[in-house]
């Protein structure tokens, strides 16, 4: 046997080492110290290994070893010694990404034995994988799985399903998604009545019964029931956004959100109403869109009788029953119980009013107030009145309007008896019993609890010549009434009726 190159020794142990060939690996580092030292002209094959010499014309030596108990090394290695080219090295991200291939295999399914290998008293090796690909260098144990492999290289899917455009690697996957257009969901959970497509599924929801959440973060407390949550929960802890948007600089965590963003550029709709025209971007959006076909509304307050459609409405109605408003502003002292509110408030301060309207000059802090001032050009008024002719602009003025007809008062002044229909009128009146009134006249200093009653005083404020009359009030007191002059205090010895002493 001629010996081998020191290349070729390195190239056959890399090959062994990525097929599992501990004796060859054994066998070749023996041979290859033996070669540094003082290379023979024949040597013998250490740890049972025989060199093989075949003879014939068509054949020289070859540069392989023969296993014992007949295993051998894996056939793609076996060249002819004029034919033999050595594969190129793998480097350290190859191999390591080799490694973890390798690993998250053993992990998923025990190897079973090697039929006919090994001593028939001693334990059984684990099963050779000869067949190798050459994009990868994953290693296989049949030609059946490489050749199932090298179509996630090439793109071919050569199973197709028969009900719609979808084509798949292997026949399983084109089973498992048949059942989608059966509806057959073969595997039920033993705790609840749940059914799934897939047993993965099905092992899935089961750790919700028994809260087991195997996938924690490295980083902070957080565990999850599936390694694809904790995989794109790291990103949070290291900042990075995989996915970026080819047609702006958008760039997400999730594949998911990356496809969802990119609507917004092809404006595409994909998901439509059954029951309307109206078309949404996400399945999500749709869903909740028909909640408002069918009026359920599966979120319900556990303080009061109130349900909602979404769970955001919930979460931010039970705050009215805690009183709690955690959005505070940084310029005041306000605080709200939506970010959306917070936000709105923000452009007091800063005066920016973003909202302009196409038809006049007026702009608006908020969206809904110019889509309502555009109705006063348009002169449509959406909202009728189901009991008269009457039709208002804002669907407020309708139900305000709609308590004139029913005759219910539902604010009550909580110091009197009185009640009104509209909480502005509650307010209002309530000034009453405060003796607040924080409306003042410019010119005669004078102070009003009412806004029409400031007005009324400055029409007859302005319709006098207050310069000719010095020492005059601006106006005649009569128009707006007067409160009564307090009564007399009652008889006191600290205040007695005049003519009298205190006794």
């Amino acid at each position: 046997m001629s010996h081998l190159p020191s290349s070729s020794v390195r190239d056959h142990m890399k090959w062994a080492g990525l097929l599992g060939c501990e004796a060859v690996l054994s066998s070749m580092a023996l041979m290859q110290a033996s070669s540094m030292a003082a290379p023979p002209k024949k040597m013998m094959a250490p740890l049972g290994h025989v060199p093989q010499q075949r003879e014939g014309p068509d054949r020289g030596p070859q540069s392989h070893m023969i296993l014992p108990s007949g295993m051998s090394c894996p056939p793609l290695l076996i060249r002819k010694e004029g034919e033999f080219q050595a594969p190129r090295l793998l480097d350290e991200k190859e191999m390591r990404a080799n490694e973890d291939m390798q690993q998250k295999k053993k992990n998923r399914k025990s190897v079973a034995p090697c039929k006919g290998t090994g001593d028939e008293n001693g334990p059984s090796s684990k099963v050779q994988k000869n067949f190798i690909c050459d994009h990868c260098y994953g290693a296989f144990r049949s030609g059946y799985h490489l050749k199932r492999h090298i179509l996630i290289h090439t793109g071919e899917k050569p199973y197709a399903c028969a009900v719609c455009d979808m084509r798949f690697i292997q026949r399983y996957h084109l089973e498992r998604h048949s059942l989608i257009h059966t509806g057959v969901k073969p595997y039920a959970c033993s705790m609840c009545d749940m059914r799934f497509f897939q047993r993965y599924h099905l092992e899935r929801h089961r750790l919700t019964h028994t809260g087991v959440k195997p996938y924690a973060c490295s980083m902070c407390d957080m565990r999850f029931f599936q390694r694809y949550h904790l995989a794109r929960h790291s990103l949070t802890h290291t900042g990075v956004k995989p996915y970026a948007c080819s047609m702006c600089d958008m760039r997400f965590f999730q594949r998911y959100h990356l496809a969802r963003h990119t609507l917004t550029h092809t404006g595409v709709k994909p998901y439509a109403c059954s029951m309307c025209d109206m078309r949404f971007f996400q399945r999500y959006h749709l869903a909740r869109h028909s909640l408002t076909h069918t009026g359920v509304k599966p979120y319900a307050c556990t303080m009061c009788d109130m349900r909602f459609i979404q769970r955001y409405q919930l979460e931010r109605h039970s705050l009215t029953h805690t009183g709690v408003k955690p959005y505070a502003c940084t310029m005041c002292d306000k605080r709200f119980f939506q970010r959306y509110h917070l936000a709105r408030h923000s452009l007091t301060h800063m005066g920016v009013k973003p909202y302009a309207c196409t038809m006049c000059d007026k702009r608006f802090f908020q969206r809904y107030h110019l889509a309502r001032h555009s109705l006063t050009h348009l002169g449509v008024k959406p909202y009728a009145c189901s009991m008269c002719d009457m039709r208002f602009i804002q669907r407020n003025h309708l139900e305000r309007h709609s308590l004139t007809h029913t005759g219910e008062k539902p604010f009550a002044c909580d110091m009197c008896d009185m009640r009104f229909i509209q909480r502005y009128h509650l307010e209002r009146h309530k000034r009453v019993h405060s003796g607040e009134k924080p409306y003042q006249c410019e010119r005669c200093q004078q102070n009003f609890s009412r806004t029409d009653r400031l007005l009324r005083h400055r029409r007859l404020c302005q319709g006098r010549n207050v310069a000719k009359v010095e020492n005059q009030p601006c106006c005649d007191p009569r128009p707006y009434p007067q409160e009564p002059p307090p009564a007399p205090p009652t008889w006191s010895p600290l205040h007695p009726p005049s003519g009298r002493l205190a006794v």
